[in-house]
């Protein structure tokens, strides 16, 4: 199914320390691109996080309310809950009216979040929303990664945050594109975690989709 269906975006922004003056800037300016790309019946919500996560605008199809929460006054502290904030994207950002997809930006390093990472991934598996996180200074693998994966999504890494609204407006034009592909399972036992493994012919193709489902 390829039909233009609704969008709803969640949007998580690290104002820690380590996020201030130049860059915060470049961020507010990206999320402001990426909220350009929304029509009339998407939705979009901002959150930010340090060593709290606070919901800026929640889910909503007053757009004009998520600008304003991405101009608003931040206080930054050093501490990162990155887990947290991610827990709390997917949660805001699944409101069942369409394609839900969340966006983290963060370095990918958590020094202060209450959750564990297992258990977001979790959540992430459960949920439908398909998350992306946004990083610079990440190399390693991450736990943004394993949330990407595990939801659908990926980890995009960039080596400077003057990258991100081009990197955002790519995100955006893909994101619409992508298909939605339905199938009935049979001969598969009922209840618990199963795995998924979507493949294309053509050569070269790199495909993004979740891991799996859960039945009941």
């Amino acid at each position: 199914d390829a039909e233009q269906v609704p969008v709803d975006l969640m949007m998580a922004l690290d104002v820690s320390g380590s996020v201030t003056g130049d860059r915060l800037a470049e961020l507010r300016a990206a999320c402001q691109a990426a909220l350009s790309f929304l029509k009339p019946g998407d939705r979009a919500g901002v959150l930010t996080f340090h060593q709290q996560v606070n919901l800026r605008a929640p889910l909503s199809e007053d757009l004009a309310r998520a600008r304003r929460a991405l101009d608003g006054a931040w206080r930054t502290v050093n501490r990162t809950s990155l887990v947290d904030a991610a827990y709390a994207a997917l949660a805001h950002g699944d409101g069942g009216h369409g394609r839900a997809l969340a966006i983290v930006f963060s370095d990918g390093v958590d020094t202060g979040s209450w959750l564990t990472a297992e258990d977001v991934i979790e959540t992430a598996k459960r949920l439908d929303v398909v998350l992306f996180g946004v990083s610079t200074g990440a190399p390693r693998r991450n736990v943004l990664d394993d949330l990407a994966d595990a939801s659908g999504g990926d980890l995009i890494r960039i080596e400077s945050t003057r990258q991100l609204t081009a990197t955002l407006e790519t995100l955006m034009r893909d994101f619409r594109q992508r298909y939605l592909l339905s199938y009935t399972p049979q001969g598969v036992a009922t209840g618990g975690w199963h795995s998924l493994d979507v493949r294309v012919r053509r050569r070269g193709a790199h495909v993004k989709a979740r891991e799996g489902y859960f039945s009941s």
